[in-house]
């Protein structure tokens, strides 16, 4: 075989190696991208007496390896709830069962049933709202 077939056979070896392992890794990347994912379901909205702003309560469910917890957050009327946009003002452990009642528009009392095991996250105060818990 000439030296030109042979540099000209290594070339396609190895151009076939780099596509099968970039596509390898693409599929790798994608499969963990899918563990990482998490996933939001609002469970419950609570409008405040004027209904200018709302308790929002949604369970996030991330797999296997993240434990499910419920979040709560404050949105302004009018705007969708997102996690990534407006912040949680509360995050337990599992799938809770959130009591919410506003006592005005700047006051908001939380509750569970039947109670929480473990509490990540438990703010007393979102923007210009107050937040007690019972």
């Amino acid at each position: 075989m000439s030296r030109r077939r042979w540099i000209g056979l290594v070339a396609v070896v190895f151009a076939v190696a780099l596509v099968a392992g970039l596509v390898f890794l693409a599929a790798i990347f994608d499969v963990m991208n899918g563990f990482a994912a998490c996933r939001i379901v609002r469970q419950s909205w609570f409008a405040s007496p004027n209904g200018s702003n709302s308790v929002v309560v949604v369970w996030k469910e991330c797999g296997a390896t993240v434990p499910d917890r419920t979040q709560a957050g404050i949105v302004r009327r009018g705007r969708a709830f997102s996690s990534d946009k407006e912040p949680t003002f509360l995050s337990v452990r599992g799938h809770q069962d959130v009591l919410v009642a506003w006592s005005s528009e700047q006051a908001v009392k939380i509750g569970f049933i039947p109670g929480t095991a473990q509490i990540y996250k438990r703010d007393q105060r979102a923007g210009d709202v107050t937040i007690s818990y019972d």
